[in-house]
């Protein structure tokens, strides 16, 4: 027996009705910006229908640009060799877009804010500053 087909379900009669229930909201947040060597970028979380909280997502860099890849766990399989499974997971092409779109946009507002956080470090009102410094100065480069 399904879970929403139970009496008194919000979804019972959408497939008769042809419309696809409406997503849930989803809310995202950074937790860590990651500035490593690694293509891991920064974790997240995110919070669906205000319900449901999903931890452990990473922004991941590759050839092909940044994705969103979802909270796994590895086990070794019948031959031995490591798999990769989600803990959760969209269930649809348009969850998993709104979810890689919230996330990737927290992910590109952190960042501008951790620039600007650490745009003029170092140049406080002190007497060591130089107001034509030989060099420019050193930022921790965009991700």
């Amino acid at each position: 027996m399904a879970y929403n087909n139970y009496k008194g379900s919000r979804n019972n009669g959408a497939k008769a009705g042809g419309k696809k229930p409406a997503l849930p909201r989803i809310n995202a947040k950074i937790d860590r910006l990651v500035d490593n060597d690694t293509n891991l970028r920064a974790f997240a979380s995110i919070t669906v229908g205000g319900a449901v909280a999903v931890h452990g997502l990473r922004v991941m860099d590759s050839k092909k640009g940044l994705f969103v890849s979802m909270p796994s766990y590895s086990y070794e399989d019948h031959n031995g060799e490591t798999q990769y499974a989600d803990y959760a997971h969209p269930i649809s092409k348009e969850a998993r877009e709104d979810i890689n779109t919230k996330v990737l946009d927290a992910y590109e507002q952190a960042l501008e804010e951790s620039e600007t956080e650490n745009e003029g470090e170092g140049y406080g009102e002190s007497e060591d500053y130089d107001s034509n410094p030989d060099e420019a100065p050193s930022f921790r480069p965009r991700m």
